[in-house]
């Protein structure tokens, strides 16, 4: 991470953390597209993206956030076995992975969460959430 502005030691903070758990929620997703019986890594997966979404909701990081809820939705519904591992259901989790890592480059280098369009994520996401 970058020292080019000024930023909030809270949103410094968040930014560093907030980047190694989406490493380490990408990493456990890949594992899982492999072997789905571990459940140590959906539930790491998911506390991951819970942390974020947490976060997120405290800085008012309104993208990141909803980004964050739709794929706990998801990953919710994968830990309890509503949800198979199916290798379109990782790719849609890991689209997520990269916007929400989007977004917080967005927040390090403008020091403000963007106006990026979501929608088309969230509409994915979504589909796997409701199903």
């Amino acid at each position: 991470m970058s020292d080019t502005l000024d930023l909030p030691e809270e949103v410094r903070i968040f930014l560093l953390e907030g980047y190694e758990l989406l490493d380490q929620a990408e990493t456990d997703l890949l594992l899982l597209e492999k072997d789905s019986s571990k459940a140590e890594l959906f539930n790491s997966v998911f506390r991951g993206i819970h942390t974020i979404k947490g976060n997120s909701g405290f800085l008012n990081l309104v993208q990141t956030e909803k980004v964050c809820h739709t794929s706990e939705g998801v990953l919710d519904r994968l830990r309890s076995g509503k949800l198979v591992v199916r290798p379109e259901l990782i790719s849609a989790l890991l689209s997520g992975i990269d916007v929400v890592r989007e977004l917080l480059r967005d927040i390090e280098s403008t020091g403000a969460e963007s106006a990026r369009d979501v929608t088309p994520l969230l509409r994915d996401l979504a589909r796997y959430s409701s199903s």
